[in-house]
């Protein structure tokens, strides 16, 4: 290696350690717990004296099976030095899996993290700020759904993870199966992924799929979520009285406000991706496909004058009753076309049948966990912050894309000029 070759790799080296370590001092010098909030809340309940193991079994009789991640709270939210280097470790951690999964044989770690980095703060400021920014939010949201996302790339791609790093997987998996969201999704990409291969690293894969589903179980049958159910019955009085269809109706409510959300960027990079992977490429209804695709994506910026109640909040059930709500349902007929149609190009474009299989898993999956909102009374009232696990997964879609459009330029032969 030429002394210019180890200059240039000594000059990229330093910029991403300059990178990191501003990451780091960032989050450090902004984070704090936020005044009149559950982070004052939860700060006065670590700090009253109470045993660790009485407040846990407290919560786990009167409000939430989540007690890996209440015990992580509860002992820690009292350091601010903890969560203040938590955070940032947490993210890197889960760009750091990401790139290793999609990545690692085409961009340079010094290129590919920075870059991941970037769009996975492309998420909207509403999210992060409930998310990561919000230190009882990291503690909920950003802390199963990283662990998640560390634990599903180590799952699905075992060979590329060093043997501490798949030790690093188990606890996680402990912590990611402590939310919701996260737990379902990682038992419906550890399911696929089994589908797909039953034989790579079989006992490692099986013990954090034990560990998982275990620790799911523990979190949706503890006595204090009913509980919790007839408490938040008052964010939702008729909640009792919907049946499974008018529930999944108001999750799916939930998931078209963010997917129609002119602030949402993430349905916009899939629509762009797909369009760069078809430009060259023709097949049947292509046109209608993507004129659909478009319509869908950009619809709450082509409607929303037409639409507006008044409100930020376009396309609502719960507005549905100030007229006959037609306007709400063209919405959602426009997304569902919009998803399907998504689905229909990727599978003209993605050659591989496993990348189409994974993509279109993504995109239903992502669907789903932001749907899965409506089982709970708070479907409304949780805000910005139970968008994060569904924008993780649309993430994960757009790092295949991006590889897919990586690799397909990589196999283009230019014609040899002729003599």
């Amino acid at each position: 290696m030429s002394a210019q070759q180890i200059d240039s790799n000594t000059q990229k080296t330093l910029a991403f350690v300059l990178f990191i370590a501003l990451f780091y001092l960032y989050f450090f010098l902004t984070l704090e717990l936020k005044p009149f909030s559950d982070d004052v809340t939860f700060l006065s309940v670590a700090t009253s004296g109470e045993s660790p193991l009485h407040y846990l079994a407290r919560r786990y009789n009167v409000w939430t099976g989540r007690i890996v991640i209440e015990a992580v709270m509860y002992t820690t939210i009292a350091y601010s030095a903890f969560w203040k280097l938590a955070i940032p470790t947490l993210l890197l951690l889960s760009i750091y899996a990401t790139w290793r999964v999609f990545f690692s044989k085409t961009i340079d770690f010094r290129y590919g993290i920075p870059i991941c980095m970037a769009l996975m703060l492309l998420t909207g400021h509403n999210i992060l700020d409930t998310t990561i920014y919000y230190v009882t939010g990291f503690y909920n949201y950003l802390l199963p759904i990283s662990a998640a996302v560390f634990v599903c790339a180590t799952f699905m791609r075992p060979s590329l993870f060093s043997t501490p790093e798949k030790f690093l997987a188990i606890p996680l998996a402990l912590i990611a199966s402590q939310s919701e969201q996260a737990g379902i999704s990682t038992l419906a990409l550890f399911t696929v992924s089994l589908l797909w291969d039953k034989k790579s690293s079989l006992a490692y894969r099986s013990t954090l799929l034990v560990i998982v589903a275990i620790g799911f179980a523990f979190l949706i049958t503890a006595p204090g979520n009913y509980l919790r159910l007839v408490s938040e019955l008052r964010y939702m009085p008729e909640f009792n009285d919907y049946n499974i269809i008018k529930k999944i109706s108001t999750g799916f409510d939930v998931f078209n406000a963010h997917y129609t959300d002119t602030r949402n960027l993430y349905p916009k990079a899939i629509g762009i991706l797909i369009t760069m992977l078809a430009f060259q490429k023709q097949f049947k209804f292509k046109k209608i496909a993507f004129v659909l695709m478009a319509i869908g994506v950009f619809q709450g910026s082509i409607f929303s004058n037409i639409f507006n109640i008044g409100t930020n909040e376009y396309y609502s059930l719960r507005y549905a009753s100030t007229g006959l709500g037609l306007e709400y349902f063209l919405s959602y007929t426009l997304s569902i076309l919009s998803l399907v149609s998504m689905i229909y190009i990727m599978k003209q474009l993605l050659e591989n049948d496993a990348s189409f299989y994974l993509a279109t898993f993504f995109l239903l999956l992502h669907t789903a966990v932001t749907t899965l909102v409506g089982l709970s009374p708070t479907a409304y009232e949780s805000g910005y912050r139970v968008l994060l696990a569904g924008d993780m997964i649309s993430l994960m879609l757009i790092f295949l894309l991006i590889k897919e459009l990586i690799d397909q330029r990589s196999h283009c032969v230019l014609p040899t000029p002729s003599k």
